[in-house]
């Protein structure tokens, strides 16, 4: 095998930002044109966030966590010994292909039944049956993914998820608007997942030695089950909101603008998904060196960047979110504009979240992020319960808020308990504080500009007056300095270094 290129973290994450980039864009596009064109009301919209959700429990419940074991033990195991690493792998490969044939048998013979849950009406068994299909060869591609992430093959899983996205979405909006309805979206998702399946199985060959050797599944599973267990009750959180909306309201058509409004909050993953995804192996490997003091200056690297993103992004859209839900899906989903300011507030905290999320992971510290997990669930559905019968979307939105609120602060605790956590406080008051001036001219823009000129136009201006108004901020409090700009230079191609250069001339001070 090559020598394995562990500095590609910078890299790396611009390959994954770019390939999310255009995988939100393609979805949104997505959104988009079934929305405007009605191709998909909203109640079959609604109807499509349930399959959705039988989708993500089926991958969670057949995948037992175990990608994610295999990512983490095949890191720690190259640089020491390669066909330790292979036999776990194919350990891993063998026990998720089994649990996913069972389970899609199972799910398979429930269809019925689940429909029967869902809507009260067997109607939509065939629906389950052809998501079921996607999910089980989802199922394939994310243990692939998972090798390909363990090798720090970057740009190879960014073009994988880059063929699903694009296949899976062209496919289903283009059979969606010939009248197949959600029959049709389904269809272009087992298509888009059957390429990506080919050609992710065509990257992960060769990159191990062959092994007849198995690995001891004990301390796999030691470690796989608590995050198993872990992801089940973040399914909980992901999903309580809009499964309790669409059982306490029955109005689909409510469910189906909520989970538009999750969808548009997801797109800021965007953010920190890359970050993530490349500092995990980096991380697992720190981890195995004993190297805490390695893992703290990742961290503090990590929030560092993190700050400067995702705050001003999350800020500008809960400012705007009547004009971005009317500019994106039209008037009819404007009455999700509170909801989505809500959740956009609630993503900055979910993004430190996940930072925290993957470092307990990458240390091994799954029974903890079991029980913050679980502390959390629990208290999301109360709130639920609570807030949805009198509030509904809106309700729920607020629930999510307060939930990760208690996430964060758990993980935290926990943290600090097991690393050094430093982060850069520096950062983090500096984009808060040229993210906060933002705010007064976008609600004047939004009070003024949209009832006088096009959502489009209003949209424009306003991103752009926010930019300016957070860099010249940035500029005046000094935030950036040369070892930033040093990170742009690894980051980006070569072609691109005087460009870097000539900027930082301009705001280094």
């Amino acid at each position: 095998m090559p020598l394995l290129e562990t500095n590609n973290i910078p890299k790396g994450t611009l390959q994954i930002t770019l390939t999310n980039a255009v995988q939100y864009l393609t979805v949104g596009l997505f959104y988009i044109i079934i929305t405007k064109t009605n191709a998909l009301t909203q109640t079959d919209i609604g109807i499509l966030s349930i399959l959705s959700f039988i989708s993500s429990t089926f991958l969670l419940l057949t995948t037992l966590a175990l990608p994610t074991a295999l990512t983490k033990f095949t890191s720690e195991k190259l640089k020491k010994n390669q066909e330790e690493a292979a036999s776990i792998q194919k350990t891993i490969t063998k026990v998720i292909l089994i649990s996913s044939l069972t389970g899609f048998t199972i799910a398979g013979c429930l269809s019925k039944q689940l429909s029967q849950y869902f809507w009260g009406t067997p109607t939509y068994a065939f629906l389950i049956i052809l998501i079921l299909i996607h999910a089980f060869l989802f199922n394939i591609i994310t243990l692939f993914n998972s090798r390909l992430q363990a090798l720090y093959l970057f740009g190879k899983l960014a073009l994988v998820t880059l063929i699903f996205v694009i296949t899976s979405r062209t496919t289903a909006v283009t059979l969606a608007l010939l009248n197949m309805g959600l029959k049709g979206v389904l269809i272009g998702y087992i298509t888009g997942s059957s390429v990506a399946l080919i050609v992710a199985l065509t990257f992960i060959r060769g990159k191990l030695p062959k092994t007849t050797h198995n690995a001891p599944l004990k301390p796999i599973l030691k470690f796989s089950v608590p995050l198993f267990l872990a992801s089940l009750m973040a399914l909980i959180l992901n999903w309580a909101d809009i499964i309790i909306i669409n059982t306490l309201t029955g109005n689909y058509s409510l469910t189906g603008i909520y989970y538009i409004v999750i969808s548009s909050t997801a797109v800021l993953s965007i953010l920190w998904i890359p970050m993530t995804t490349t500092i995990f192996p980096a991380l697992s490997a720190r981890h195995g060196l004993k190297d805490h003091e390695g893992i703290s200056n990742i961290l503090k690297t990590a929030s560092r960047y993190l700050s400067y993103i995702i705050i001003p992004s999350c800020i500008g859209l809960a400012t705007i979110s009547p004009t971005a839900l009317t500019f994106f899906y039209g008037p009819d989903y404007t009455p999700g504009a509170l909801p989505l300011s809500i959740l956009s507030t609630a993503t900055i905290i979910l993004a430190f979240c996940s930072l925290f999320g993957v470092t307990l992971t990458a240390i091994g510290k799954t029974t903890q992020i079991l029980k913050i997990n679980a502390v959390s669930a629990i208290s999301a559905v109360a709130l639920l319960l609570a807030l949805v019968p009198f509030f509904e979307a809106t309700g729920a939105a607020i629930a999510r808020l307060t939930t990760q609120i208690t996430s964060l602060t758990l993980a935290i605790y926990v943290l600090r308990k097991n690393v050094k956590l430093q982060l850069d406080k520096e950062a983090l008051w500096k984009s808060a504080l040229a993210s906060t001036a933002t705010i007064p001219v976008l609600i004047g823009l939004e009070l003024t500009l949209s009832t006088k000129i096009s959502t489009t136009q209003t949209l424009t201006i306003e991103i752009l007056a926010a930019a300016s108004i957070y860099l010249i901020g940035l500029y005046t409090l000094k935030a950036l300095n040369s070892q930033d700009f040093e990170l742009l230079r690894q980051t980006f191609p070569k072609f691109l270094s005087k460009y870097i250069n000539t900027l930082e001339k301009f705001i280094v001070r």
